[in-house]
């Protein structure tokens, strides 16, 4: 029959409190441990740091594949346009001289020429203020890494969870 001592029957915790005064079961002195804990959280912030930069490089790569796409569009629209624009521009010089002849008919000649130069300016600011408000501005919020913020984040509470 097996005789079952008293030091058996005792919690661990209380053995552990009484033979060397710490209750965790870690022998290391508390410098130690200080230290063991600055290594990993130095380490574990080397590490997100690396995957903030590298999600921001692949951020980066990503939309410096969408400019240069949007780049190529743009070459493609500006070649078109350019076309375009000096043959409209042939037509719409001789549209002006009909316009200020017909309207010399009924003023000065100077006098017509300044209405349908004023109207062109106009429709001319206004085509070129529509088109410049078109394009889009990379925001900044955009160059974040998202990734990285995410897993701090994650680390943040964990280690409040474990201080707890």
């Amino acid at each position: 029959m097996n005789t079952v001592t008293e030091m058996e029957l005792e919690p661990r915790i209380a053995r552990a409190d009484r033979e060397d005064g710490d209750p965790s079961g870690d022998p290391r002195p508390i410098g130690e441990i200080a230290n063991d804990i600055w290594r990993k959280a130095e380490t574990l912030i080397r590490q997100e740091m690396k995957l903030g930069i590298t999600d921001a490089q692949e951020r980066l790569d990503v939309m410096r594949g969408e400019v240069e796409e949007r780049v190529e569009q743009l070459k493609l629209e500006v070649g078109a346009k350019c076309a375009g624009g000096a043959v409209l521009f042939v037509g719409v010089q001789a549209v002006v001289a009909a316009l200020i002849l017909g309207l010399s008919n009924l003023v000065e000649p100077w006098i017509a020429a300044s209405i349908i130069g004023a109207l062109f300016v106009v429709g001319g600011v206004l085509l070129l203020g529509r088109r410049a408000a078109a394009l889009r501005p990379v925001k900044p919020r955009e160059l974040l890494p998202t990734r990285a913020l995410k897993s701090t984040k994650k680390d943040i509470q964990s280690i409040e969870e474990a201080i707890k």
